[in-house]
């Protein structure tokens, strides 16, 4: 287990900005990872800042899932979703803090800003395994002021030593992003 603080449901507001939208445009940085047809997972996607773009560029034929560990945050979502066309292409899960609490495949992954609230890391990450494909990456991105290049580095090791490999060390504004999938 690891000490970790989640993202207060108080400042949720702050994950919504249009400044981070301008920094950190959801399109701009998952347009190439995600395509028509996909089923894809938005781990720890908070109040849904690339849920929904997510669904866009599903383009009406695809999945999001959407999970986390804080109601509070998924209501957030659900109340953005209330009457939007993308609603029938997103599934909210509230899910507990040792596992992911879904076993379907997926085809994409983002982790943005959300494996450093991870208590239990080691434990989603075997769940990550159980859902990915061999052609599934994942994108894991953490903001530099929050998680020190160590903890990032020693994240991206965990990974590694579960199999994965490092394909690309996307640029992402204020952030250490890396893309990984299953090693052959």
């Amino acid at each position: 287990m690891i000490n970790t603080h989640l993202h207060p449901l108080e400042k949720a507001n702050v994950l919504e900005s249009r400044f981070r939208k301008l920094l950190q445009n959801p399109k701009r940085i998952l347009k190439k990872y995600i395509h028509t047809g996909m089923t894809v997972l938005d781990l720890g996607c908070g109040t849904g800042f690339f849920t929904l773009e997510m669904a866009k560029l599903l383009n009406g034929n695809g999945k999001v899932i959407a999970i986390d560990l804080q109601d509070g945050m998924l209501q957030i979502l659900r109340n953005k979703l209330k009457n939007s066309e993308l609603k029938p292409q997103i599934q909210i899960f509230n899910n507990p803090e040792h596992s992911l609490g879904i076993a379907e495949k997926v085809d994409f992954i983002l982790a943005f800003y959300s494996f450093h609230e991870m208590k239990y890391l080691d434990k989603m990450i075997q769940g990550i395994r159980k859902i990915i494909t061999p052609e599934t990456k994942i994108l894991i991105s953490e903001q530099k002021l929050h998680v020190s290049k160590n903890r990032f580095e020693n994240i991206i090791r965990k990974m590694e030593n579960d199999g994965f490999v490092i394909c690309e060390r996307p640029r992402i504004f204020f952030s250490r992003s890396v893309l990984m999938k299953i090693g052959k």
